[in-house]
């Protein structure tokens, strides 16, 4: 804060006035008014060494590799939890929607036996087989023309267990 004030009211940093210093600096800040002034301790030079630590091994230590095992072990538990809690959600969902489908598709087929059914009762109707009878002109024959196949029935069959 004091090189802030002292620059703004053009005084130096030890405390001189401007009166005895005031034509040299201003003719110095016309001749070099983009020469910055000195850094605090810019005359110090600090050397960084490069460090090498290729060939540097880490000591090994015991513990860490039965905590790396415990670790990968509870996420293994916790992964196999996970799935024993999603598996059966998603099953029940799943099945869920077999049984809504399969439900959907039974009331279809139930309309449309009803639908089927009462077709059927329409066609095979007296009127509906009389009717097309008379279409494609089928006649009752005449009894001359009948053949009565075995006219008598005699207890005689191709097959005859009790007989030896």
């Amino acid at each position: 804060m004091a090189t802030a004030w002292a620059w703004m009211v053009d005084k130096k940093v030890s405390g001189a006035s401007n009166a005895k210093f005031g034509t040299q600096s201003r003719k110095y800040t016309e001749a070099d008014r983009f020469h910055l002034r000195p850094m605090p301790n810019e005359d110090i030079h600090v050397f960084v060494k490069k460090i090498d630590n290729t060939r540097v091994v880490r000591e090994q230590d015991p513990k860490a590799n039965a905590s790396a095992w415990r670790t990968i072990s509870m996420a293994g538990v916790i992964a196999l939890a996970v799935v024993g809690v999603i598996v059966p959600i998603a099953n029940s969902y799943l099945a869920g929607y077999t049984v809504t489908e399969i439900e959907k598709q039974n009331s279809q087929l139930e309309s449309q036996l009803a639908r089927l059914s009462v077709r059927e009762a329409e066609l095979t109707s007296v009127e509906a087989l009389a009717r097309a009878a008379k279409n494609q002109k089928y006649l009752d024959p005449s009894p001359e023309t009948m053949v009565v196949l075995n006219e008598t029935r005699s207890g005689a069959v191709a097959l005859n267990r009790d007989r030896q």
